[in-house]
C-alpha cells in the first residue's frame, strides 16, 4: 500500500471516529469541533464524504445483489426425467427409461463440442 493510500486509510478512520464522537456527544458541530480542536470546515467536508460513501455503498448493495444467489424460476409443467443445464445454456431433458448407449451417444457428442 502507498503512502499516500495509508495516509488517506487513516484520515478517513479518523474522521469516521470523530463524526461518531460528535453524534453521541450531543454537541453542536461548533461545540464539539473547538473541545477536540478540530477545523469545523474539515469537519463538515470529512462528514459529507463519509456520507457519501456510505450511500454508494449501500446503492451498490442494493444494485447488486449478492453473486452467492441466482435467480430461478419453477418449471410450470412437471417433466419426469433428468434436465441437465449446459454450459451454453441450453437444457438438456432426458426422459426416464432412455437406454445407456443412447446416453453414452449424446454426452460423447456434446463432449467433443466442449458443450459438457
Amino acid at each position: 500500500m502507498s503512502k499516500d493510500s495509508k495516509t488517506e486509510t487513516d484520515s478517513q478512520q479518523f474522521w469516521k471516529m470523530a463524526v461518531e464522537a460528535w453524534q453521541a456527544s450531543g454537541m453542536s458541530v461548533r461545540q464539539f469541533c473547538k473541545q477536540e480542536g478540530l477545523s469545523e470546515p474539515s469537519f463538515y467536508s470529512w462528514r459529507k464524504r463519509l456520507a457519501m460513501a456510505d450511500k454508494a455503498t449501500t446503492d451498490r448493495s442494493v444494485d447488486c445483489p449478492s453473486e452467492s444467489f441466482i435467480q430461478v424460476s419453477l418449471p410450470t409443467e412437471s417433466w419426469q426425467g433428468l434436465a441437465l443445464l449446459l454450459s451454453s445454456g441450453s437444457l438438456l431433458r432426458i426422459p426416464i427409461g432412455v437406454d445407456r448407449q443412447t446416453l453414452v451417444t449424446v454426452f460423447s457428442a456434446l463432449a467433443e463440442v466442449d458443450l459438457c
